[in-house]
C-alpha cells in the first residue's frame, strides 16, 4: 500500500496528496511518478519531500519537491479519461490560440500556456504549431515548443486512455485533419 504524506496537521483540501507509486504531472517537466517520500532536515526543521522520477525517455531525471510546495509548483494528478477526451476535442477547434500578433508575443503566450499545467492549454499550443508546420517549416524556437508540448501531452493522454503514445499521436493528427 502506498504511503501518502499530507501537508501537516491541518491539510488543505486543494493541496495534492501523493503516495509512493502515484503518477504525477509537473508543468515544467511532464509526467512522472512518486518513487519515494523523504523526510529531510532543512533550516533547523524537518520537512517531507516527494522524490519524483520524470518519465522522459532515457533521461532518468529525478525531481525533489517539498510536500508543502507541491501546489505552488503546479504538481497535480494526471488527467482522467474524460479530460483526455476534452484535450482531443481541442485539436478539432478551428480557431487558433493566438492570431495576428508578432511571433515574439506568440512565443511568450505559448510558453505561458505550456507552463500553465493545463492539458487543454498545452493541446492548443501543439495544435497551432502542428497546423503551422503543415504550411511552412518551423523555426528552431517553434520546433522546441512543439517538442515540449508533445512530450508533456502525449504521455499524459496515453496514460488516461490506456493507449500507446504512437496511437495517441495518430488520434491527434486525425482530429487535426477533421478541423481544417
Amino acid at each position: 500500500m502506498a504511503m501518502a504524506v499530507g501537508v501537516g496537521a491541518v491539510s488543505d483540501p486543494l493541496q495534492p496528496v501523493f503516495g509512493v507509486g502515484d503518477p504525477v504531472f509537473s508543468p515544467a517537466h511532464g509526467l512522472g511518478e512518486v518513487v519515494a517520500i523523504e523526510r529531510r532536515e532543512v533550516d533547523g526543521g524537518v520537512r517531507d519531500f516527494y522524490v519524483i522520477m520524470i518519465m522522459v525517455q532515457g533521461t532518468g531525471m529525478r525531481m525533489v519537491v517539498p510536500v508543502q510546495g507541491a501546489w505552488t509548483v503546479g504538481l497535480r494528478r494526471p488527467i482522467d479519461r474524460k479530460t483526455a477526451a476534452l484535450v482531443l476535442a481541442v485539436f478539432k477547434e478551428p480557431q487558433s490560440a493566438v492570431e495576428g500578433i508578432p511571433w515574439v508575443r506568440q512565443l511568450r503566450h505559448y510558453q505561458q500556456l505550456l507552463h500553465s499545467g493545463s492539458a487543454e492549454e498545452v493541446a492548443r499550443v501543439m495544435r497551432d504549431l502542428l497546423r503551422l508546420r503543415s504550411r511552412k517549416e518551423l523555426s528552431f524556437g517553434q520546433r522546441r515548443l512543439l517538442d515540449s508540448a508533445r512530450r508533456m501531452l502525449v504521455k499524459e493522454v496515453a496514460l488516461a486512455f490506456g493507449d500507446t503514445e504512437a496511437r495517441v499521436e495518430r488520434r491527434f493528427e486525425k482530429a487535426l485533419c477533421t478541423s481544417t
